[in-house]
């Protein structure tokens, strides 16, 4: 087989509607071709065009202006956490307003008639603002989820929403599917958590009968001023995660050295956490190290 006409260059490095390319004068044999994948009906792209959501980018070439990206799909767009189950779920999730719930290969398709608050994500693709992203999903997600997504909303270094307006969109969620769930969650988010890991130990702690921690709160010491992950600072006990760049990278881990030492000059006793120190470990040795600095229940 002949090798393929290459694209005119408006086409040759994206996404494009199949009625543009027949628009063009290409032919419906030349869109056949392999060099060319079909991620939906009526779309095309070349497929070496690997970036990164490419799906959602093609599917916006032919999206009405009533569709919005939702659900699963707005919260990877906005870099809200999702469980690690949602990873096999590789269709685009969206949602029509006022109209019927789209259909069709790849895509999981829903409808609503409460009118979303829409921003723009990267590549200006339109989502569902994350507030209502995070109320969509109830219905999908544990208790537990909803407290990570929501502390996300509220967390470092830039939050995406406010408490008073998650507990405005709480209130209006009354009657839907997971308001149940949405309720028990707002009441266990906080401010100020950098990661699902920060809260998922907060939640251990606080279950294992231990006081709740401040989230990167500030610590001023004798030469410079500090965030700690989970502070309990009536008591001086700091705990701190560590990822593989802590260990990898010679700077950090002076830098890690000089931080610990000024944390324990100045009285703090911490406890250095990983990914492989498990839930139940964290919660035993905080309680070992608040009872040495007089804590009791």
């Amino acid at each position: 087989m002949s090798e393929p006409r290459e694209l005119p260059p408006p086409l040759r490095d994206r996404a494009f509607d199949v009625a543009e390319a027949v628009g063009r004068g290409i032919l419906a044999d030349r869109l056949r071709r392999n060099d060319l994948v079909a991620p939906f009906h009526g779309v095309r792209r070349p497929a070496h065009h690997e970036v990164e959501h490419a799906d959602c980018i093609a599917y916006a070439t032919r999206m009405p202006a009533t569709h919005v990206f939702s659900h699963i799909t707005a919260a990877r767009l906005l870099d809200m956490p999702l469980p690690a189950r949602f990873t096999r779920d590789a269709r685009v999730h969206v949602t029509a307003v006022n109209g019927r719930a789209p259909r069709g290969k790849g895509v999981a398709g829903y409808a609503t008639r409460r009118e979303p608050a829409i921003r723009r994500a990267a590549g200006g693709l339109r989502v569902t603002s994350a507030l209502r992203t995070w109320t969509d999903l109830a219905s999908q997600l544990s208790v537990d989820e909803l407290v990570e997504a929501g502390d996300r909303l509220v967390g470092r270094p830039s939050p995406l929403s406010t408490h008073a307006e998650m507990a405005q969109a709480v209130g209006a969620s009354a009657g839907l599917r997971g308001h149940r769930a949405l309720v028990r969650a707002f009441e266990l988010v906080r401010p100020g958590s950098r990661s699902p890991r920060e809260t998922r130990a907060r939640l251990t702690l606080v279950r294992a009968g231990l006081p709740e921690p401040e989230l990167n709160a500030e610590i001023v010491l004798r030469r410079r001023t500090i965030h700690g992950d989970l502070v309990y600072r009536r008591w001086r006990v700091l705990i701190e995660y560590e990822g593989d760049q802590h260990r990898k990278d010679p700077r950090q881990w002076a830098h890690d050295l000089e931080r610990y030492n000024d944390l324990a000059e100045a009285g703090w006793l911490v406890i250095r956490a990983s990914k492989t120190m498990t839930e139940p470990d964290l919660a035993a040795r905080a309680a070992r190290a608040l009872r040495s600095r007089g804590w009791s229940t």
